[in-house]
């Protein structure tokens, strides 16, 4: 799979320099109607990660790794916490509500291999978008 790989320590000043990453490959990629969305999903998503390796004590570095071989873009964030995902907090509740507002599929897995979590984000452009792709 082709694509651009980001990591960073789990601190919030890389959070920006992920979005930044993000929205130069979704330009590459010629996915120019939701820059905004998706600069918002991605810092959320970054956030997020960086939040569960403060609650988990662990300082291993965040992955961002971001796919435009087509036809949809494809944003995957995991986080090395060994914690479970804790949907049934708040603050957990609000962040993915807001990113599945923001981002056309979103899926939050246990990433394979580590006890952290990876979340997967798609855009499509707005010709071969298809609901419950």
């Amino acid at each position: 799979m082709a694509g651009v790989e980001l990591r960073f320590p789990p601190a919030a000043e890389y959070v920006r320099t992920a979005r930044l990453v993000a929205v130069a490959v979704a330009r590459r990629a010629g996915l120019t109607h939701d820059l905004e969305e998706l600069r918002l999903a991605v810092g959320e998503v970054c956030a997020r990660a960086v939040r569960r390796c403060d609650a988990a004590d662990c300082d291993e570095p965040v992955t961002m790794f971001v796919d435009d071989t087509g036809p949809r873009l494809v944003v995957e964030v995991t986080d090395a916490a060994k914690i479970a995902p804790s949907p049934q907090t708040e603050p957990e509740q609000v962040s993915l509500s807001l990113i599945e507002g923001l981002a056309d599929y979103v899926e939050v897995r246990t990433h394979q291999g580590i006890s952290g979590a990876q979340v997967h984000l798609e855009w499509w452009p707005p010709a071969s978008f298809e609901p419950g792709r």
